[in-house]
């Protein structure tokens, strides 16, 4: 079977109402065998339900083929009505409903063979910047490793909201250097929402836009050579207005996201199908390159990971998944099947699969390419704030995290770091550490009122008063902290955040930043979402409303700096350009491996040897606020290095005097390092 057979049978497979080249479109159900009977309803008009009998293929699955339907004009909408054994009548949307413009009853019928897509080279692997886990086998292309992600919310990232606004914001994402951009999940939702409580698995969230326009978005991604991670979610369905349940027997229980999937009970083979079918979906239908699949851990079914692996090598195989697994860097979850065990030929496949179905496989090996870097994020946590979820500042506990690493996604702060418990990001985390207060108070009261502060000085509001004012905006905030100091703690937390990057970035292997945190953004991003129920328990554990308010002040648009803090915005995001500059022109920063690594605990020094070939990078991260004029002993590796980038540069927001201009060689060398401060050293031949 070549490549486009296989896209054809993965498209056909994906079930629902599949439209056909010719016009055609072929309707299937798994629904319950205590159903009798389906029928499948067509809506051409408002007034006008045709009901057409399906045939009753035995053990709860239901087909029929309707002749010349392409969609002309009106949407044209359909369900299926259920007559069970006892009488009884329930209507019912499509699980696999393409498309959602309403939650209840009705789905529409969505042609993919209708959208025209302008990407044939990048889809053939004919861009060398196309990320693929087929690299090692391609060279043209590039490997998991030299991803540098830009995690996105589409709902947030423009004041639109939409996937079209959405288009706007590639160019200044690309002229950062990121290769590749990664959507919070899109999955149909109720209303306004993160994106992981989604209740319609292949219909993209009719609140951004049409299917259409997330193809358009997703091309022209591609045109601007940015990789497309589309994040999904396999380990619930959301809560609100879900209708899967009464459908068949998709769910088994709750867990603490929602209702769980049935993998591992009667009925599992259609339920494991579904929910791998969601990843074909996105990867086959809306030429995805990568999926970033959400806690796979609470899916409790390491078959159906195995599954959703070997079913995306096979039928799309130059795709790569990244797991969020939460279990401490499992080896399991990235290790690479056993060639006895995937083939590349469609019997060999279809028979693995089999035996995975039945669970006959072992699971030594999931064979995700990638997962993100819990151990990492909580120890460079850890060493910006001083603490973080129970860990404390340990340079040597981060050196276990960077060796340990390797292929992983790392990240300073995601979506959940920033939004979850009090909804501020970086800048206001750190910004927190150094105020003081005249009373013990709740820590999301704490952070909202930091934030206040940190929007006060972004605006420009606070150079504006006189002391006596400052003193006042202090006290109303019951903060005693020194109103002399309020500007060098801005400062330092702003140099905090330059570290907390550049950290990640001198770490071999794939790299990921939130929306705006590359340029000190400082609005929140708090949790939101439309309730239908469970608003009170949520209410509870964020200790904020996470409802419309939550959502409008979580918009990338409503930053305003004053041309102060302009500067600093523009200074850190070049900053953020360069790392990225570097990472794509050194492989030692991606692909390569860590050599050997320095360790001062007491001045909280931490160095990174990495080396790919004759490509040699040293790194030297301070995480203290102690300054050194070329009074800082080190041990260099071998060889000559020439500083190529210091965060104390004026052009990235520093003071300018703590360089190393002169080559240093490799022995133990006296050199300058700013405080919070982060040193690249390039290994060179000569000295020419």
């Amino acid at each position: 079977m070549n490549e486009e057979e296989k896209i054809l049978e993965a498209k056909s497979r994906l079930k629902g109402a599949y439209v056909r080249e010719n016009g055609d479109a072929e309707f299937s159900l798994f629904t319950f065998e205590t159903v009798k009977s389906v029928d499948l309803q067509l809506n051409f008009q408002k007034s006008s339900i045709l009901s057409l009998p399906m045939e009753n293929k035995g053990k709860g699955i239901f087909e029929t083929v309707v002749k010349n339907l392409t969609p002309k004009g009106r949407p044209v909408r359909y369900r299926f009505q259920l007559t069970f054994d006892d009488g009884e009548v329930l209507t019912v949307k499509d699980p696999y409903s393409m498309w959602q413009d309403t939650y209840f009853r009705w789905s529409i019928i969505y042609d993919h063979n209708k959208f025209r897509w302008h990407d044939e080279n990048w889809q053939s692997g004919k861009n060398k910047n196309r990320v693929s886990r087929l690299s090692d086998k391609n060279n043209n292309l590039k490997p998991v490793e030299k991803l540098s992600i830009y995690e996105l919310h589409i709902g947030t990232l423009t004041k639109e909201g939409t996937f079209l606004s959405a288009k706007d914001k590639l160019k200044g994402i690309k002229n950062l250097g990121f290769n590749a951009i990664e959507l919070m999940p899109v999955e149909n939702t109720y209303s306004f929402n993160w994106g992981y409580d989604g209740v319609d698995k292949f219909a993209p969230n009719h609140t951004y836009g049409t299917p259409d326009d997330l193809k358009t978005l997703i091309d022209y991604a591609h045109k601007l050579e940015l990789n497309v991670i589309m994040d999904i979610v396999p380990n619930h369905l959301g809560p609100d207005v879900a209708q899967l349940q009464e459908t068949g027997p998709y769910i088994s229980g709750c867990n603490m996201f929602g209702y769980k999937f049935n993998f591992e009970n009667k009925y599992n083979y259609h339920v494991r199908e579904y929910i791998v079918n969601t990843a074909l979906n996105w990867l086959i239908n809306y030429h995805c390159d990568g999926l970033r699949v959400d806690m796979t851990k609470f899916m409790e079914s390491d078959f159906t990971m195995k599954q959703m692996a070997a079913e995306v090598q096979y039928y799309s195989p130059h795709s790569f998944l990244i797991a969020e697994d939460g279990r401490d860097n499992d080896e399991r979850v990235t290790k690479k099947f056993d060639i006895k065990e995937q083939k590349e030929n469609e019997n060999n496949h279809k028979s693995f699969i089999s035996k995975v179905s039945d669970n006959r496989v072992h699971l030594s090996s999931i064979g995700f390419d990638s997962e993100w870097d819990f151990p990492f994020h909580k120890q460079i946590a850890a060493a910006i704030l001083g603490k973080w979820e129970g860990y404390t500042c340990s340079m040597e506990a981060l050196d276990k995290a960077c060796i340990n690493s390797k292929h992983r996604v790392k990240y300073p702060m995601s979506h959940d770091e920033i939004g979850n418990i009090d909804g501020t990001r970086l800048l206001t985390k750190i910004f927190c550490q150094y105020l003081r207060y005249d009373k013990e108070l709740e820590p999301s009261t704490l952070a909202h009122r930091g934030q206040k502060l940190i929007e006060t000085i972004s605006k420009g509001e606070w150079a504006k008063m006189d002391d006596h004012e400052k003193q006042g905006f202090l006290s109303s905030l019951n903060c005693t902290t020194d109103i002399d100091k309020i500007n060098e703690f801005y400062i330092d937390s702003v140099q905090k955040i330059k570290l907390a990057i550049a950290k990640v970035y001198s770490v071999p292997g794939p790299k990921m930043i939130f929306q705006g945190e590359e340029s000190i953004n400082y609005s929140y991003f708090k949790f939101f979402r439309k309730f239908s129920i469970g608003r009170e328990k949520c209410l509870e554990s964020k200790g904020y409303e996470p409802g419309l308010d939550a959502f409008l002040t979580s918009k990338m648009s409503e930053n305003i700096f004053d041309e102060a803090h302009k500067h600093i915005f523009e200074s850190v995001s070049l900053f953020m350009k360069a790392l990225n500059g570097f990472c794509e022109e050194n492989d030692a920063l991606t692909v390569g491996k860590i050599e050997k690594t320095t360790v001062h605990p007491l001045s909280k020094l931490h160095a990174i040897h990495s080396v790919s070939g004759d490509n040699e990078i040293f790194t030297i991260s301070n995480f203290s606020q102690n300054r050194y004029e070329k009074n800082y002993g080190i041990s260099f590796p071998e060889g000559l290095w020439l500083e190529v980038l210091n965060s104390d540069e004026t052009k990235y927001f520093g003071e300018g005097k703590y360089l190393n201009g002169d080559v240093l060689e490799g022995k133990y060398n006296y050199i300058s390092l700013p405080k919070y401060g982060f040193i690249m050293f390039k290994r060179i031949d000569n000295l020419d």
